[in-house]
């Protein structure tokens, strides 16, 4: 029985090195904090291609005001500092069937509280958006970017 498992352990470790392998040694991960409002019906134009993603949240108004790009190596976790005093961590666990696995949490104040914590699974590439709290007069909408490198 220990034999058995020892084998499977040793296949499973096999293969994940050779999954992240043909995905390459690293993750970009980009992050874009956009402030939704309702005040006027302005788009940003830096936004690009995300209008229609954007439009499901229903604001009249999307600005730009943060983005980020990193490599990140798959298990490393990457921080990134958000308006308004949270951040980001996110952590690139694998690559199965062309998705891209993450962990993704989101914290707030000076003794980090987690406001989310979740494992999340996204195509190659991918984005997910999450909608944020109230920041200044409008919303915070952070978009989560990721693309596994051939």
């Amino acid at each position: 029985m220990r034999t058995r498992c020892f084998i499977f352990l040793c296949f499973a470790a096999t293969l994940v090195w050779v999954l992240q392998a043909v995905a390459g040694d690293m993750v970009e991960v980009r992050i874009d904090t956009v402030l939704a409002t309702n005040a006027s019906h302005d788009f940003d134009t830096r936004l690009g291609d995300m209008r229609r993603q954007l439009s499901a949240f229903r604001f009249s108004s999307y600005r730009l005001v943060q983005e980020e790009r990193r490599q990140v190596g798959w298990g490393k976790q990457a921080d990134f500092l958000l308006p308004g005093g949270r951040f980001l961590q996110v952590v690139p666990k694998g690559y199965v069937n062309e998705q891209i696995a993450l962990h993704v949490m989101l914290m707030e104040g000076s003794t980090p509280t987690s406001l989310m914590s979740t494992d999340v699974r996204m195509p190659n590439p991918g984005a997910l958006f999450i909608a944020g709290r109230p920041h200044q007069e409008g919303t915070l909408i952070i978009r989560i970017g990721v693309a596994a490198s051939d």
